[in-house]
């Protein structure tokens, strides 16, 4: 590795790291502060209130490191031409670029790291903080239905489900609507408990009706004893599509969104934290492209603590789009792809343009 890049990666590494730990200690002052009367108010004990915010970390690290790498490559910049180094390096012959590239590149490694942090750590973790919080300190009921139950769809029938008790593997309220091709009930089945065993729904008592399609008139009525029902959607999946959306990594996103439409409901918030999920790791490159911009010129006009206000304000802003984009997407305003990475080509575009500016 040359002498330079060595120089320049330590420098950004320095103040990057700083940038992070710096972030990272308001983040947690905050969020402690604000879930302190919650932590009081339930009797949390501080070890359950500790194992919470050390789940938290990696949702917190991944959400402030854009902003860290923004402020790492502006003070590098901004230090390296404030010190004449900038002047000396270009005198010796190594243009802009090549002083810049080893920048890029630790960006890109950020890029990953935190997309590798987002798909494999954080859904543990995060799944492990909510549980901390709302079970053990909030104590509130374990479910994975929301209120008013969930309706699925197998083949010509629907499924009404009111609530799923994962401990037990037990279903509360079971409805299930057969119809045929004209979408006429023909057959309708109750119970109001069902237990998985050996890979099957079995109910305590099911009511069985069957109508004719023609006249609707009822053909049949059984009250059967713990009898198997038809369905056969394992526990898994429950837990899957009412699991929280930020316990879902890249690929449980993408399965679910695809069954959800296979099975013809919306799957258009899946959608868009799907694409969310390779939009926002990307950016810590973006912010690279806003800050150093910004660095070489307040470094030389109107002072570092300037153009470090100017280059944070405009990550904000990044960061304003970004949700704001997102919303339209949940809402169906903007098609998911579009809602997720707006934000990253129009700040890109507006990065690449002041470096552009500041080469001419």
């Amino acid at each position: 590795m040359h002498i330079l890049d060595r120089y320049v990666i330590t420098r950004f590494l320095n103040f990057f790291f700083l940038a992070l730990a710096a972030f990272s200690g308001v983040y947690l002052l905050v969020d402690f502060i604000e879930k302190l009367d919650n932590f009081i108010d339930n009797d949390a004990s501080w070890s359950l209130c500790l194992l919470f915010f050390l789940n938290k970390l990696p949702m917190i690290f991944s959400q402030v490191t854009p902003l860290a790498v923004l402020l790492g490559s502006f003070l590098t910049v901004a230090s390296l031409s404030r010190n004449g180094e900038l002047i000396a390096m270009f005198s010796g012959g190594v243009g802009l670029r090549r002083v810049l590239t080893p920048i890029f590149v630790l960006a890109l490694l950020v890029v990953a790291a935190n997309f590798a942090i987002n798909e494999y750590l954080l859904p543990i973790t995060t799944e492990k903080m909510n549980h901390i919080l709302y079970q053990e300190i909030r104590k509130k009921p374990l479910t994975f239905m929301k209120e008013g139950g969930a309706w699925l769809r197998e083949k010509n029938r629907l499924v009404h489900i009111t609530s799923l008790e994962p401990q037990g593997m037990i279903l509360q309220g079971v409805a299930i609507y057969t119809m045929d091709e004209r979408f006429q009930i023909v057959a309708y089945e109750e119970a109001n408990r069902a237990m998985y065993h050996e890979g099957a729904w079995v109910a305590d008592q099911l009511i069985r009706r069957r109508f004719d399609p023609q006249t609707g008139s009822l053909l049949e009525f059984a009250s059967l004893q713990k009898t198997p029902i038809d369905f056969h959607k394992p526990p898994k999946e429950f837990r899957r599509v009412n699991a929280k959306r930020d316990e879902l990594n890249y690929r449980q996103l993408h399965h679910l969104a695809h069954r959800l439409q296979a099975e013809g409901f919306d799957a258009t918030s899946y959608r868009v934290d799907m694409h969310s999920r390779l939009a926002v790791p990307f950016a810590s490159f973006i912010m690279v492209i806003l800050g150093i911009p910004f660095a070489l010129r307040n470094s030389r006009r109107a002072g570092v603590a300037m153009g470090m206000a100017i280059s944070v304000g405009v990550g904000m802003i990044y960061f304003f789009a970004q949700a704001t984009l997102t919303a339209f997407g949940y809402s169906a305003l903007l098609p998911p792809l579009v809602a997720a990475w707006s934000a990253n080509i129009i700040f890109m575009l507006l990065g690449i343009g002041l470096f552009l500016n500041l080469e001419q």
